[in-house]
């Protein structure tokens, strides 16, 4: 009677896995990738870095704060913690969302203090590779401008890169009381 080995049949089973299989990419293989999230504010397509990001909301219910600037919406309870909000669009162009609630929060941590911003569509995450990136000055907003840190190209459609962190660092942004 021939019987068949187990341990040869995971031997048989191990070579044949090594010849079939891909080869893994050598360091040199891999492109450096750059991972943002596309949104819009008015007429500018802009992308934020992924690691400003903490998350996308969409508009909760909130309670409007007495003796603030226009553009901050209020405050909301997101997972029982106060979210402020503020309205991107009014604080960078001068003109207040008209229809807050169909916008979207993009949440960010800045220096241990969460805020919701709201813009007005969100667009999702968009992937580059690093030579995507161009020194060429992008067409936006003069009010945006001082907070683009650079730009990526990819199929013929231009990414502004936005620094939230420079935003929230201007004295501007943190002075929202009348």
């Amino acid at each position: 009677m021939n019987r068949i080995d187990p341990f040869d049949v995971l031997l048989d089973f191990e070579k044949r896995c090594r010849q079939n299989a891909e080869r893994l990419p050598a360091a040199g293989d891999i492109e450096d990738k750059w991972v943002g999230v596309g949104f819009r504010i008015g007429d500018d397509k802009l992308i934020a870095d992924m690691l400003e990001v903490g998350e996308i909301l969409d508009v909760p219910e909130y309670t409007k704060v007495p003796g603030v600037k226009s553009w901050v919406v209020g405050i909301a309870n997101v997972r029982g913690s106060l979210l402020p909000i503020m309205d991107l669009k009014g604080y960078l162009l001068g003109v207040d969302m008209q229809h807050r609630k169909r916008g979207r929060l993009i949440v960010i941590n800045y220096k241990g203090f969460r805020t919701g911003l709201l813009v007005d569509e969100v667009y999702g995450m968009r992937h580059f590779f690093v030579d995507d990136q161009s020194n060429e000055q992008p067409h936006v907003h003069n009010s945006i401008s001082p907070y683009i840190k650079n730009m990526f190209s990819k199929e013929n459609e231009s990414w502004p890169v936005f620094s939230f962190e420079n935003m929230a660092s201007d004295e501007r942004f943190s002075k929202a009381a009348l």
